[in-house]
């Protein structure tokens, strides 16, 4: 078994090493799907723990020879992405079988937020006023992603966590193992809100902000980005109907 610690956080080794057993006893899940996520408490201290599906076999060998585990690419992204941008990486897990993949787990400091950018683009409820301004603010923090190089590339509602203090918006991205780290086009960066599947409404205001801090026409902005909403949401009702969903 690989365990790879976060130099901050070797006073944990022997919480991580025994992460499963940790793991199964925790009642606090956060999310059951393809993975499994759980909130994991020790020492007084809170963490998340994301175990991730046993890849089929393809992909075992993929994670042999050509491409880092998801749980690596976790940690290592999200290292590289920085603290206060994301939750702080503390290690990540790989149990190998004769060099391929099994079980494999990445764990993280657990970020407390208020919401989501779900209700905020889903719920017709959502205050206007606030919808706006957790909106404009939004694009300012997705500009600061586009500057630095940092490209989510599942940039959707639930992996954008938002807290609420003192009038301001602070937001921290998960699920953060397909990045990219490089020059973004001005359509690389537009085609980045595609997955957010925003409404006309919210596009207007997400779009007014960032092309303002482009310093860009709105009128040049907004077509293009809702082109590529339109696209991703065309081919995504096409693979559920292909899928009998």
């Amino acid at each position: 078994m690989k365990v790879v610690i976060n130099s901050k956080y070797q006073s944990l080794a022997v919480f991580i090493e025994n992460i499963e057993s940790y793991f199964e006893s925790s009642e606090d899940i956060l999310y059951d799907q393809r993975n499994l996520i759980k909130g994991v408490s020790y020492q007084g201290q809170d963490y998340v723990v994301k175990k991730f599906k046993i890849p089929n076999v393809i992909n075992r060998i993929v994670y042999r020879y050509f491409r880092p585990s998801k749980a690596k690419r976790s940690y290592d992204y999200s290292l590289k992405i920085g603290e206060g941008i994301c939750p702080e990486p503390i290690a990540y897990i790989e149990d190998r079988v004769r060099g391929l993949l099994g079980k494999s787990y990445y764990i993280s400091r657990r970020y407390s937020y208020d919401f989501t950018i779900r209700p905020v683009l889903l719920d017709n409820n959502f205050e206007k006023v606030l919808r706006d301004q957790v909106l404009t603010s939004f694009a300012d923090f997705t500009f600061s992603l586009h500057e630095k190089g940092i490209l989510h590339r599942d940039y959707s509602y639930g992996n954008i966590l938002i807290k609420h203090q003192q009038g301001q918006f602070e937001f921290n991205i998960i699920d953060v193992n397909r990045m990219q780290f490089r020059m973004l086009s001005l359509n690389d960066r537009l085609e980045n809100f595609a997955r957010l599947s925003a409404d006309d409404d919210a596009m207007q205001v997400i779009m007014t902000r960032y092309a303002k801090l482009v310093n860009k026409p709105v009128n040049q902005l907004l077509p293009v980005a809702n082109a590529f909403r339109d696209e991703f949401m065309r081919k995504r009702k096409l693979k559920k109907k292909l899928r009998g969903r």
